[in-house]
């Protein structure tokens, strides 16, 4: 029997068909449906998905993702202001895991703020990509990007909806 894949509604591809940020498969909060969310597990994992990396306080999906055949890994963020400690944990991880074959998925719950900002990081460090500009795309792909995302990078706000705007 084929599972029916649904591409989720805020997802961003960083690196194609390597890694990617989205809000919790399913979606965030009280608009969460569980349906959609095996529809978009099935989605990440058709994609290549291998690694589902969880940044929400609480551990829902995480049984899922393990009964869709992914790993996955749980690194709590509380608020993304407060979040400095943990894109340092993530970004030695990404660099080792987006050596493996296959993708990783990197999701919060409602807001994608932090995963935002921990890709943008990444290709940062890993590519020398502008930070503002990452952010910028995570922004057109449909991910919210809050000052606090942006403070983390030490990147104005102002400076990524320019980018967003110019490249709109």
């Amino acid at each position: 029997m084929d599972l029916l894949t649904q591409e989720p509604r805020r997802i961003w591809w960083a690196r194609p068909r390597k890694l990617c940020a989205l809000e919790r498969p399913g979606g965030g909060g009280r608009s969460h449906r569980t349906g959609r969310r095996a529809a978009e597990i099935e989605y990440l994992r058709s994609r290549g998905v291998r690694l589902v990396i969880s940044v929400m306080t609480t551990r829902h999906n995480l049984a899922d993702y393990e009964a869709a055949g992914l790993d996955w890994h749980h690194v709590p963020v509380p608020t993304t202001a407060d979040g400095a400690g943990q894109l340092e944990e993530l970004l030695p991880l990404l660099r080792r895991e987006l050596r493996r074959r296959g993708a990783v998925a990197l999701h919060g719950n409602r807001y994608t703020d932090f995963v935002a900002a921990v890709c943008a990081a990444h290709l940062h460090d890993a590519r020398g990509a502008d930070p503002a500009a990452a952010l910028a795309a995570a922004t057109s792909a449909g991910l919210t990007v809050t000052p606090a995302a942006c403070a983390l990078l030490g990147v104005q706000p102002g400076e990524v909806e320019a980018l967003r705007a110019a490249a709109a």
